[in-house]
């Protein structure tokens, strides 16, 4: 029953998505914010950057963990890629989304990296806002560039949330990495 429930929410989402030759551009371009290579060059860009060697150890430490757990979950639920028109070609399952989960994982804890810096409150708070919308504007690609479900995208925001909770919680409070 869940899963009749599922297509047919999955499917009136995407249905109700209008394709456009601008807004793929543009989609495609926030998408590639979550691509995996694009992260792992940030990583090492932060692992330079910043003087406290210890916040890009805990990011790298983070999306290492979090890669292993997006594999573990693709291989345990092995849900098919929508069989729609794809606007851009991706290999392996589609659920959870990866990207959606990576841009929730990272940003997530670029987020939470903000709230603990000295910025003064409001470039803390416009920070925070955007890279909040970016991280939902990234599951929204993945849906509109025909490669994921809804559903993809919601459970990748709630598994990934979950994972940066738990992770926030030993790096800071229990290990005081940060």
């Amino acid at each position: 029953m869940l899963k009749g429930s599922l297509n047919k929410l999955d499917n009136t989402f995407y249905s109700k998505i209008k394709i456009a030759s601008l807004k793929t551009k543009i989609f495609k371009c926030i998408t590639f914010l979550a691509d995996a290579k694009l992260i792992a060059f940030l990583c090492l860009v932060l692992l330079i950057l910043i003087a406290n060697k210890r916040i890009p150890i805990a990011i790298i430490i983070n999306m290492l963990i979090m890669w292993a757990l997006i594999g573990i979950l693709k291989r345990t639920f092995k849900r098919e890629r929508p069989n729609i028109k794809r606007l851009v070609n991706e290999k392996g399952y589609s659920y959870p989304s990866g990207h959606t989960m990576t841009a929730t994982i990272f940003y997530g804890f670029n987020i939470f990296l903000i709230i603990l810096s000295n910025l003064i409150m409001p470039l803390k708070i416009s920070l925070i806002i955007i890279l909040s919308i970016l991280i939902l504007l990234i599951g929204y690609t993945r849906i509109y560039l025909g490669v994921h479900y809804l559903s993809d995208v919601i459970g990748a925001l709630l598994f990934g949330s979950s994972y940066l909770l738990l992770y926030i919680y030993f790096t800071y409070f229990i290990l005081n990495l940060i």
